[in-house]
């Protein structure tokens, strides 16, 4: 067998990183689960999953701490994890040598859930094994309830006290198992092979069969999740989003359950656009959640809250979302919405339509000017903030990719080469016409269902710019800007055509 994997590696030195992704096809053995390799003498483990890797052991174990450490990642209904004893950060460099069925490190990590008013924290107990001679080299991970017995426990009582989101059984375990390359070998690696196994101990013998279709997806989904990430740990894969730079991750987190808990439910039910009232509610509860951490620097500053003006505000539902939490603001939009009637909450003032002409609007009664996916007024916000006074900052969410001129006629071709895609070379763009303004920006990746996803913040001055430089910045711009038309301005624009088509 190891034969076999050294010639595989020695025939294939060079490997398509996307082919390598595709090898996930794993043998699912829920419905008539295997024995396993003995491993301990007071439990019976059980194989219910298993799939070769092309990874080594140093990436599992990379892998395994990451899952140990950010099971929020994999598993949805989880927050985060809080580990009271933190693993050995350099477990992929060290080699255990251990006694069978000895762990050679125990953490305890403690799960706690997105809903907290719903699900409790659980303990989990996490034991480290590796064993490793001439023959076989094995690698076990063993996760079970801390604080729950089943010994003392019917099966039934212990299942209850489990999290929805958890395996119904006594305990689990990734396994990874291969075989050590020899000396001559060693510097190949990095294209070594194991096996990846999902292992369990059932909550009762000999009914050992995973019938649940729901928990046989979240463990198949869990072993895709950790073969991608023993794939990625192998090519030296580095995360390109940096999120939660600006805000804090927990803080924002609990914000985003309160913001959802409140307004979402609501919202989707009472949705009168065509729009998928999901994507647009959830999208924007984010965003709102965002900013609402994001200013409590300011309220601490101003001993207030901050003023918002929303531009180009759509449906008007991040304006809503801030005026319900006690911000005072409006939106602006070049037409009024269906579903404005329902979230002006009887002040029709909140949400204003209105033609923006960029180069006439000021908002001095404005700490903030935002800018979610708002178009051709993205280039045009940090300008208008600058012009608005030395208290007003911005932040904007840009997406298509216009100038100041109001056209998506913006040649970003070199840009784009040099920052690796149009979209980072618009957000450069965007932030070296702020920087001309006087700001220093900062940048951030929303977590939010969008690829358009950077908020470019603009809080701080390098330097306050008189009215004359910003309209020298703009002024090629300023006489050729043609204000967007609506879609209900360009359906009677299409229909005056084919009235005058008609009469001729």
């Amino acid at each position: 067998m190891a034969a076999v994997m050294k010639e595989k590696i020695i025939n294939n030195p060079v490997v398509d990183p996307q082919d390598l992704f595709k090898q996930f096809s794993p043998t699912l053995l829920f419905d008539s689960p295997r024995v396993a390799v003995p491993f301990s003498p007071t439990e019976n483990w059980y194989t219910v999953a298993e799939q070769t890797v092309p990874a080594d052991r140093n990436a599992f174990w990379h892998t395994i701490k990451k899952w140990t450490e950010e099971p929020n990642y994999a598993i949805p209904p989880v927050e985060r994890a809080e580990i009271n004893q933190p693993s050995n950060d350099n477990n992929e460099q060290t080699h255990h040598i251990n006694i069978l069925g000895q762990p050679f490190e125990t953490i305890q990590r403690t799960l706690i859930p997105k809903r907290k008013s719903k699900d409790a924290p659980f303990a989990e107990k996490i034991q480290y094994y590796e064993q490793d001679n001439e023959e076989c080299y094995v690698a076990r991970v063993v996760y079970q309830p801390a604080t729950i017995n089943p010994r003392t426990l019917d099966v039934d009582q212990f299942k209850a006290c489990l999290p929805f989101y958890y395996p119904k059984v006594r305990a689990y375990s990734f396994v990874y198992t291969c075989h050590p390359l020899s000396a001559e070998y060693e510097d190949l690696a990095d294209q070594a092979e194991g096996t990846l196994r999902l292992e369990i101990v059932p909550c009762v013998e000999p009914d050992v069969a995973i019938t649940e279709a729901k928990m046989q997806y979240a463990l198949k989904t869990l072993l895709h999740k950790l073969f991608k990430w023993c794939i990625q740990s192998r090519l030296g894969y580095k995360k390109h989003a940096h999120h939660d730079v600006l805000v804090p991750k927990e803080e924002y987190l609990a914000m985003y359950q309160h913001m959802k808990s409140t307004y979402a439910s609501s919202l989707v039910s009472n949705w009168t656009e065509k729009t998928d009232p999901k994507k647009f509610v959830f999208e924007d509860i984010a965003i709102a959640s965002y900013l609402l951490c994001l200013w409590k620097v300011d309220e601490a500053r101003l001993a207030r809250k901050p003023t918002f003006v929303d531009l180009g505000c759509g449906n008007g539902l991040l304006t809503h979302l801030l005026v319900s939490e006690g911000y005072k603001g409006y939106g602006v939009d070049m037409a009024e919405r269906k579903i404005w009637s329902s979230l002006c909450q009887g002040n029709s003032d909140v949400l204003r339509a209105k033609t923006l002409i960029p180069t006439q609007e000021c908002y001095p009664e404005a700490d903030w000017l935002l800018g979610n996916h708002a178009d051709e007024l993205v280039p045009w916000i940090p300008v208008i903030a600058a012009k608005s006074g030395a208290q007003c900052n911005f932040l904007v969410i840009p997406c298509c990719f216009y100038g100041l001129d109001g056209t998506r006629a913006l040649s970003l071709g070199k840009m784009a080469e040099e920052e690796g895609g149009k979209y980072k070379a618009y957000c450069k763009y965007i932030k070296t016409l702020a920087s001309r303004c006087g700001f220093e920006c900062e940048e951030d990746d929303l977590r939010i269902p969008s690829t358009r996803n950077v908020a470019i913040v603009g809080r701080h001055r390098r330097t306050l710019v008189t009215l004359s430089e910003l309209e020298a910045i703009t002024a090629s711009a300023q006489a050729v800007f043609v204000p967007r038309k609506s879609d209900r301005e360009k359906e009677e624009l299409r229909r005056e055509l084919k009235r005058t088509k008609i009469e001729s």
